[in-house]
């Protein structure tokens, strides 16, 4: 799969997230740590990896430092 580029990553986030998915890739981009945005969300360890894969599916990527 082509690696995508992180401005077209940026510009297609508010179209294909949800709003949660929207806040835990802004987490992520401040460096949390899964655990540490489950903390914060008061969610699951487990439903950050989901939503992590949900938002990985749907912007096309395959890692979390693409979300930079």
């Amino acid at each position: 799969m082509p690696r995508q580029s992180s401005n077209n990553i940026k510009n297609r986030e508010a179209d294909l997230l949800s709003g949660r998915e929207q806040e835990i890739v802004q987490l992520v981009r401040k460096g949390y740590s899964n655990q540490e945005i489950a903390r914060q969300l008061l969610i699951s360890e487990a439903t950050v990896k989901k939503h992590l894969s949900n938002i990985f599916e749907k912007l096309g990527i395959s890692r979390r430092t693409q979300l930079f």
